[in-house]
C-alpha cells in the first residue's frame, strides 16, 4: 500500500509542484513516473513521460514556437478565428447531441486544423481514417478518466498521423505528442466556460464581445461600470473553480524516514487550494462563480497551469484560445435554432458540463 500525503495550502502545493532543492532531472523523473500510462497506452513520448532534460527543453521550445504563430494579433490567430467558426458549424447536430462530445469535437478540430496545420484551408474537414473525430476524442476522454481505452493504439496513431501533418522542421516527432495532453485540458476549460456562461447569463456579454472582436485589448477589457468582469476574468474564474486537472500527484523517491512523515506519493490539491487568495486567506464564498473577484487588489491563488519549472508552457495562450472557442460555441448555439438543455436533477455531477445536451429547435 502506497502512503500518500495531500497539500491543500499554498505552501504545501508549491512544495509538491516546485520543491526547493530538487534539481530538474529529479522533477522530470517524478512527473514521468506519474504519467507512465501516457506512454504505455497512448504511446506519448514527449517530456510528460521523459526524464531527459534535453527532451524537456526541446519540447518547451516546440510548444512556444508553435503557439507564437497563433498568438493574439497574428495572422495565424485571425485564421484560427475562422477555423473555430467553421468547427462549430461542422459539428452542430441534426437533431440533438451530448454537449461534452460536441465540445470535444469542436476543440479537437480547431486545434488540429487551426493550430497544427496552419497551411491548410480554414474550412478543411478531417475525413475518417480508422476513426472519426468523435470516436478519437471519446477514446482520449476514456483514457483521461480511466487510464485506458478500448480503442487500439494502432487506430489512434493511424488516425492522428493522417490528420496531423508531419512538420518539416520536426519530421520525426510523434504526431500524438502534439495532441495529447494539451488538447485534453483545453476542451475541458472550454466546456466549463460555456456552462458557466449558461448558468450566469450576465457573464455571456464579455465573452460574446470577445467573439465579435477577438483582440488582446477586448479580452482584457472590463465593460460597463467599475468591477464588471472582462473575458479574461471569466476564464480565470473558470480555471479557479473548475481546473482541468483538480489534483497533481508526484511519486517522491524519498528516504524511508522522510516517506514515513510525508508519504511516498504527494498530491497537490489544485481545486481546494484555489479557494484561497494569493496571500493564503480563504476567500468569501470560495465555491461561488464570481469573476469580479479578479478585479480585487489581492487575487485568488492560481495553480491551474502548475507552478515553477514545470509550469505549462501554454499558460499564456490557453485562456484567450478557450475564450475564443467558448464564445463561438455560444454564438452558434443561440437559443433560436439550437439550444442548450440542462440535465435533470438526478445525482450530483462530477463535472459542471455532465448531462447537458444540445438540441436543434427548428
Amino acid at each position: 500500500m502506497i502512503k500518500a500525503g495531500r497539500g491543500k495550502t499554498i505552501d504545501a502545493v508549491r512544495e509538491v509542484l516546485d520543491p526547493p532543492d530538487v534539481d530538474m532531472h529529479a522533477l522530470l523523473q517524478m512527473r514521468a513516473r506519474a504519467n507512465r500510462r501516457l506512454d504505455q497506452v497512448l504511446g506519448v513520448t514527449s517530456t510528460f513521460v521523459s526524464e531527459d532534460e534535453r527532451t524537456h527543453e526541446e519540447d518547451i521550445r516546440r510548444v512556444e514556437r508553435l503557439l507564437s504563430l497563433v498568438s493574439l494579433e497574428t495572422a495565424g490567430w485571425r485564421r484560427l478565428v475562422e477555423v473555430v467558426g467553421h468547427s462549430v458549424f461542422q459539428f452542430v447536430p441534426v437533431a440533438s447531441c451530448d454537449f461534452a462530445t460536441f465540445i470535444r469535437c469542436v476543440t479537437f478540430h480547431a486545434w488540429v486544423v487551426g493550430v497544427l496545420n496552419q497551411s491548410d484551408p480554414h474550412n478543411r474537414e478531417l475525413q475518417q481514417v480508422d476513426l472519426t473525430v468523435e470516436e478519437l476524442t471519446n477514446a482520449f476522454f476514456e483514457f483521461s478518466e480511466h487510464g485506458q481505452t478500448n480503442v487500439s493504439p494502432t487506430q489512434i496513431h493511424n488516425t492522428v498521423g493522417q490528420w496531423v501533418a508531419g512538420r518539416e522542421d520536426d519530421p520525426d516527432y510523434r504526431p500524438i505528442n502534439w495532441v495529447f495532453p494539451l488538447y485534453d485540458k483545453l476542451w475541458r476549460l472550454v466546456a466549463a466556460t460555456v456552462i458557466c456562461a449558461q448558468c450566469y447569463p450576465v457573464l455571456r456579454n464579455p465573452l460574446l464581445d470577445f467573439c465579435e472582436n477577438p483582440t488582446r485589448r477586448q479580452f482584457n477589457m472590463s465593460m460597463g461600470g467599475l468591477g464588471d468582469p472582462s473575458a479574461a476574468d471569466v476564464i480565470k474564474e473558470v480555471l479557479r473553480l473548475y481546473p482541468p486537472i483538480e489534483q497533481i500527484s508526484r511519486p517522491y523517491g524519498l528516504p524511508r524516514w522522510q516517506a514515513m512523515l510525508k508519504g511516498h506519493v504527494q498530491t497537490a490539491d489544485i481545486k481546494a487550494v484555489q479557494e484561497y487568495d494569493e496571500e493564503g486567506s480563504r476567500m468569501p464564498d470560495p465555491r461561488e462563480f464570481m469573476p469580479e473577484r479578479w478585479q480585487n487588489e489581492i487575487k485568488p491563488a492560481m495553480f491551474a497551469f502548475g507552478e515553477g519549472k514545470l509550469r505549462c508552457p501554454a499558460h499564456s495562450w490557453v485562456p484567450a484560445a478557450a475564450a475564443l472557442i467558448a464564445s463561438k460555441v455560444m454564438d452558434g448555439i443561440d437559443g433560436v435554432r439550437l439550444r442548450m438543455e440542462q440535465p435533470g436533477s438526478g445525482g450530483e455531477a462530477g463535472y459542471n458540463w455532465e448531462g447537458w445536451t444540445i438540441r436543434r429547435v427548428r
